[in-house]
C-alpha cells in the first residue's frame, strides 16, 4: 500500500499532519521525539513514569549535552487515547511485548512500528503486526536520563533503518524522512546485518563494564580483562556467522569478522583493535552498569541472552558469555557488586589460554595487520584479479599508441581494446593448461574438466556445482574492471578463455558483480 502523510503549508512552514507516537519518553525517545516536533510534526510521547510526562507537558522536554541546550514543548501522556501512523518504541527491551499489547489497539490499521531500541526486538514486534508492518533501527548516538523532564545527549552519530526483508519501500523512505529531523539517516537492504554488529558490540562491552566495575579504557588496558573481551568476542562472532549472517562494519569502519581468533596472531589483532576502540572511547561507560546504578534491570536477557539463545539452537558452546549473563543476574538480584575483585570468580570458572593472559601488549606494532587466513584469501583473489585487468587496460593503453595511427587504421583496422582483449585471451588460455597440470600433479590423478573448473572457482570465490554447471556468486573480474571503469571494455566473461586451456565449456549468464555467473560444462 502507498500512502503518503497529507501536509499544508502555513506561512511558509510545512505542518505534517499524520499522528506519530513515540513509546518510551527516555533518553534516546525523548530526544528523538523532540526534534521531530520541531521540524513540524505531530508526535506524542507516551511514557509510563508519571513524574517524567508531568515535567515535559509543564515546562517542556529540557535537552542539554553536545547540541547545547533546549527546551521543547511536546505532548506527553501516560495513557493512549488516539490512533497514530507511525509508532516509535523506545523502550528498554524487557517490556517490548508490554508495549506492544498497549500500542496495537491505538497503532492504525497499515500503521508501521519502528524500533529505537538496542537488542534485537525486531522479531518480536514482527510476530505482533507483521514484517511489512517492522521497520527495525540502529542507534549511533549517545544519550542519557538525567533527571524527570531532562535529558542528556552525550554525542553524535546516524540512524541505519531497514525492513527485515530488505524491501526498500515509500512507508521506509518516510520514517527516514521523519527521523532525518533528529540526524542522518541512512536506508539500508541488511537491517539484520547491522543490528548483529551492534548487538555483538553491546554484548562484548555492556556486560563487562558492569560485572567489572569499570569503563571500556580501563577493560582494554588491565591485563586480566583484556583476555576475558576478547574471548568473549570470539565466541560472539562465531555464533553470529554459524547463522549466516552478512555482519555489517560498526559505523561503517570496525569489521568485526575481524573478532573471530584461529591462532595467536588472531589473537594480538584483536587486542590491537580493542585498545584502539578503548582510547577512541575510553569514557563509554556500560549501560548496564547504568540500569544497576538506578536500581532497574539490565538488557542481559535480550543482549547477551538473544546470543545465547541462538548459540543454544545451533548448539555451539559458549561458556564465557553463559558465565557473563550468570553473574549479571547476580548483580541485579544484589548477590553480587560490580567490582573488579569479580576477575577472580571469573578466572576460577572459565579458561583462558596462558599464552593470551602473559602476552607483553608492547608487542602489537604490526598486530593490526594480521588479517585471517580468509581475508588473506580474498584479499589475493582481488589482487590477481586486479593484476589481470589492469595488465588488460595497459596493454589497451600501449596498442591504442598503434591503432590510433594512420597506418594502424589502414592496415590493422582493429581498435586498441581488441587487440588488448585477444592478449588477456591467449594469456588465460596458457593459463587454463598450466592450472590443470599443476591440480593433476598435486592430487595425483587426472582431475575431470569439471572438477578442476570448480576447484579454480572455488577458489576465486564462492562456488557451487548443480549437474554439468558451475555456478560463480561473484566474479572478481568483473569487480576489479568496474573499480578501473573499464568494464564495458573488457570482452567479458573472461573465465571462458581459462578453461579453453583444460575443457570445452561455455559461460552463460552476465558478469555483474553480485549477479550469478554460469559455466556450463560441455
Amino acid at each position: 500500500m502507498r500512502w503518503y502523510p497529507l501536509q499544508i503549508l502555513i506561512y511558509g512552514d510545512t505542518i505534517h499532519l499524520m499522528k506519530l507516537l513515540m513509546v518510551g519518553g527516555g533518553a534516546i525517545g525523548g530526544i528523538t521525539a523532540a526534534y521531530i516536533s520541531m521540524n513540524g510534526y505531530d508526535i506524542t510521547i507516551y511514557d509510563i513514569d508519571e513524574e517524567h510526562v508531568r515535567k515535559i507537558n509543564e515546562n517542556g522536554l529540557f535537552i542539554d549535552g553536545v547540541r547545547g541546550e533546549k527546551r521543547v514543548k511536546i505532548k506527553a501522556v501516560t495513557e493512549l487515547a488516539d490512533k497514530y501512523d507511525i509508532a516509535f518504541l523506545a523502550v528498554k527491551s524487557q517490556y517490548t511485548k508490554d508495549a506492544m499489547e498497549a500500542l496495537l489497539p491505538h497503532l492504525k490499521e497499515n500503521g508501521i512500528v519502528v524500533s529505537l531500541q538496542n537488542g534485537i526486538n525486531e522479531e518480536i514486534i514482527a510476530e505482533m503486526v507483521g514484517i511489512e508492518r517492522t521497520v527495525g533501527a540502529v542507534t549511533g548516538w549517545g544519550a542519557t536520563n538525567v533527571a524527570p523532564g531532562h535529558l542528556r545527549q552525550t554525542s553524535e552519530g546516524n540512524f541505519i533503518i531497514g525492513r527485515l526483508d530488505g524491501k526498500i519501500t515509500p512507508e521506509l523512505e518516510e520514517v527516514k524522512k521523519i527521523l532525518e529531523s533528529m540526524t542522518e539517516v541512512i536506508i539500508t537492504d541488511n537491517i539484520m546485518g547491522h543490528l548483529w554488529t551492534k548487538l555483538l558490540i553491546n554484548s562484548a562491552i555492556a556486560s563487562l563494564g558492569v560485572i567489572f566495575g569499570v569503563e571500556l579504557k580501563e577493560l582494554v588496558n588491565d591485563k586480566k580483562l583484556l583476555p576475558i573481551m576478547v574471548a568473549l568476542a570470539d565466541e560472539l562472532v562465531r555464533v553470529a556467522k554459524s547463522l549466516d549472517n552478512k555482519l555489517e562494519k560498526f559505523e561503517g569502519m570496525l569489521d568485526v569478522n575481524l573478532f573471530r581468533i584461529d591462532d595467536f596472531d588472531d589473537f594480538k589483532r584483536v587486542v590491537a583493535i580493542m585498545k584502539i576502540a578503548g582510547e577512541k572511547y575510553k569514557k563509554l561507560k556500560s549501560s548496564m552498569w547504568q540500569d544497576i546504578e538506578k536500581g532497574r534491570k539490565t538488557e542481559i536477557d535480550y543482549i547477551n541472552g538473544y546470543v545465547e539463545r541462538k548459540a543454544e539452537e545451533l548448539g555451539i558452546a559458549t561458556p564465557i558469555n553463559k558465565l557473563v549473563i550468570k553473574m549479571v543476574k547476580e548483580i541485579e538480584e544484589g548477590k553480587r557488586k560490580p567490582a573488579y575483585e569479580n576477575v577472580g570468580d571469573f578466572y576460577k570458572e572459565i579458561r583462558i589460554p596462558k599464552k593470551w593472559r602473559e602476552f607483553d601488549y608492547s608487542d602489537l606494532e604490526y598486530a593490526i595487520y594480521n588479517l585471517p587466513i580468509n581475508y588473506k584469501h580474498e584479499n589475493a583473489v582481488k589482487m590477481a584479479s586486479l593484476h589481470l585487468i589492469g595488465l588488460t587496460y595497459a596493454y589497451a593503453q600501449a596498442f591504442g599508441k598503434i591503432t590510433d595511427s594512420i597506418l594502424g587504421k589502414i592496415f590493422i583496422r582493429k581498435d586498441k581494446w581488441e587487440i588488448a582483449n585477444l592478449v588477456t585471451a591467449k594469456y588465460l588460455e596458457n593459463s587454463g593448461k598450466k592450472f590443470a597440470e599443476i591440480a593433476n600433479e598435486n592430487y595425483k590423478k587426472k582431475l575431470k574438466p569439471i572438477e578442476t573448473a570448480f576447484l579454480y572457482f572455488n577458489n576465486l570465490g564462492k562456488a557451487e556445482i548443480n549437474g554439468n554447471k558451475i555456478i560463480l556468486k561473484k566474479c572478481p573480474y568483473y569487480e576489479s574492471a568496474k573499480f578501473l571503469d573499464i568494464e564495458k571494455n573488457i570482452d567479458f566473461p573472461v573465465c571462458r578463455h581459462f578453461l579453453k586451456g583444460f575443457a570445452n565449456a561455455k559461460c552463460n549468464g552476465i558478469c555483474e558483480g553480485n549477479k550469478e555467473c554460469v559455466i556450463e560444462m560441455r
